[in-house]
């Protein structure tokens, strides 16, 4: 919807931030992470894409944000199990910051939106 009215599409601006916050609650696997996220997005967010999730953390991991380790005692096939370090912990904070501020920002944003005098239906169809 964003796209379709010429708004940018930031589906995944704040991924990296949601796999810090997940890693520094428990240790978890890409698998793990992604149906985290997918539980968590609203449904006309659309889905999280699972192989942007494994791009972050191996960003992440690049960074040295993350650790990681394969789990090979369970059954199944080994997974890679990641854990969030104190350059991680550093990083998560920014992102709290980074977005204590924007939500400041959107609540002035929408506090003067619905104090406008605005006729509610004087949106033509060819204006949308």
């Amino acid at each position: 919807m964003a796209k379709e009215r010429g708004l940018p599409g930031k589906q995944n601006r704040h991924l990296p931030a949601f796999l810090l916050l997940f890693l520094a609650k428990e240790d978890a696997h890409g698998g793990a992470l992604w149906n985290r996220m997918s539980e968590i997005m609203p449904a006309d967010c659309g889905v999280v894409d699972s192989g942007a999730v494994y791009r972050v953390l191996r960003e992440l991991e690049e960074r040295e944000c993350v650790t990681s380790v394969w789990n090979t005692e369970e059954a199944g096939p080994a997974k890679r199990i990641y854990h969030i370090t104190s350059k991680g912990f550093f990083e998560l904070n920014m992102w709290y910051n980074d977005i204590c501020l924007r939500k400041k920002n959107l609540d002035f944003f929408i506090e003067q939106y619905e104090s406008m005098n605005r006729p509610e239906d004087s949106i033509e169809e060819t204006d949308k």
